[in-house]
């Protein structure tokens, strides 16, 4: 065990021998945490410039300060390593090199704050900044899914429950379903964003900044709504982390959902759609193989970003108030949960974007046992009990399974049975089933149309939201 203090620790006063190599291991961040390296620089400008306005620093040297900051993240930016194995956090590793670059001032950069307000505010602009570049995200593939929706508005299929053919509707109608859970997704980044917009520097380690800098004016400069009410409550929780990782975890289950049904209706017992050779793999040993790879990767993705939620509730849930080193494990799971979504909405995107539909092999799959409950429905409204009708069109049904035909090729002698079974039998078509269901959000042809104004309409004020993100920035 190596017991040799890392040179120039920051805080190596207290101290008498150096960290173990054990504790290092388990200790240091630097290697993950570097991330957070273009935040932090902004979070510490910020708050040079509050330094300068209570004249703690002097204006010559809040210039050196934002300078030098800005110098540093440059210089990685263009891939230059600026950081020693001894710096324990990207935090840390700033400040000393801040401190070789332009002196004394560099070492008046950390007055007023603790690593903990520190870390929480960079931390804040992280996940803001996501959320922002997701929603973008978003906003793409929900443009993606609409233009085929609005392209395949007629295109008659089954519809499944239980993995079996229940109803027809249309193609539109289903990737509607999708565009209108992206929406819910889309919203639920907005609100972590939201969650996430409270300026946290100035709370110090627990109890506040005894140098009366101004939270709200730093807020202002780096992007956020408002400053956090209580010095405890800045520095001890990350529900605003789980909230940003529920988000990703729902939308990888919306999107894991979806990619279930796309991988099957690729199948060649479907072949309801083709993706491009750009979203699929061959096999290593069967030359025939073209596998939907991107969207089963999808599926099993799902589980990472789902146990990247249940890894940090279960950190934060045991953590005493106010700062524990608990916390430093927030950070890998926000990490990877966020560029994990990020690939797969561009997998989707693009995957949709290149895929080609087959509306007549889904015309093929059809048969006319989807027609039943119209049937029943015919029956209701001629005064039978819905439950009468159900029984009666049942056994038309099962009638028609026994002898292996479809319900429409039935001998009249059949249809007898049915009060009025002849007549209503010539009413029968998918096309017929569809006009019938223009309810409000039904997959009638009409319903439908407004289906596709409502999804248009909500992604140009979607568009303008997107504008005001990215001109704010973070």
């Amino acid at each position: 065990m190596s017991q040799q203090q890392p040179q120039g620790a920051m805080w190596a006063g207290r101290f008498e021998s150096g960290m173990s190599d054990a504790l290092r291991a388990i200790s240091f961040s630097l290697h993950f945490d570097r991330k957070l390296l273009p935040y932090d620089v902004r979070g510490s400008q910020a708050h040079a410039r509050s330094l300068g306005r209570l004249g703690v620093v002097s204006p010559d040297e809040v210039e050196s300060i934002v300078s030098g900051l800005e110098g540093i993240l440059s210089d990685v930016l263009e891939g230059k390593d600026l950081f020693l194995p001894s710096d324990e956090d990207v935090h840390m590793a700033v400040e000393r090199v801040l401190s070789d670059r332009v002196g004394a001032p560099g070492r008046k950069l950390h007055t007023g704050r603790s690593r903990n307000d520190q870390v929480a505010t960079a931390f804040r602009l992280y996940v803001r900044d996501n959320c922002r570049r997701i929603h973008g995200q978003l906003l793409s593939l929900q443009r993606a899914v609409l233009d085929i929706a609005r392209e395949r508005k007629d295109t008659v299929m089954a519809g499944y429950t239980h993995m079996q053919q229940a109803q027809p509707v249309t193609l539109g109608h289903y990737l509607l379903s999708l565009y209108f859970a992206l929406e819910r997704d889309r919203a639920r980044f907005l609100q972590a964003r939201e969650r996430a917009g409270r300026n946290p520097l100035g709370a110090g380690a627990l109890a506040g900044s005894a140098f009366p800098v101004d939270r709200r004016a730093v807020a202002a400069e780096l992007g956020f709504d408002g400053v956090t009410e209580n010095s405890i409550d800045a520095v001890s929780h990350r529900d605003w982390t789980l909230e940003f990782l529920s988000a990703c975890a729902i939308l990888g289950t919306t999107l894991s959902r979806y990619a279930e049904d796309f991988v099957t209706w690729s199948a060649s017992e479907f072949g309801y759609v083709t993706f491009s050779d750009r979203y699929t793999t061959g096999s290593s040993m069967m030359p025939n193989k073209k596998n939907p790879d991107g969207f089963e990767l999808a599926r099993g993705k799902c589980g990472r970003l789902v146990g990247n939620l249940t890894a940090l509730m279960t950190t934060v849930k045991g953590a005493p108030l106010t700062y524990s080193r608990d916390l430093q494990e927030d950070k890998e799971p926000v990490f990877d949960s966020a560029e994990t979504v990020s690939v797969l909405l561009g997998i989707f995107d693009g995957a949709l974007r290149d895929a080609k539909w087959h509306p007549d092999r889904m015309k093929s799959r059809l048969t006319d046992l989807l027609l039943a409950t119209d049937l029943a429905d015919y029956l209701v409204e001629d005064g039978i009990p819905f439950r009468d009708a159900h029984h009666l069109v049942g056994a038309l049904v099962g009638e028609a399974t026994r002898s292996a035909k479809g319900l429409l090729d039935l001998p009249d002698s059949a249809w007898q049975d049915l009060p009025g079974g002849l007549s209503m039998r010539g009413k029968l078509s998918f096309e017929s089933s569809l006009a019938r269901r223009n309810i409000e959000g039904g997959t009638g042809p009409v319903s439908v149309a407004n289906q596709l104004a409502a999804a248009g309409a909500s992604l140009a004020k979607a568009d303008a939201i997107q504008a005001e993100l990215d001109k704010g920035g973070f």
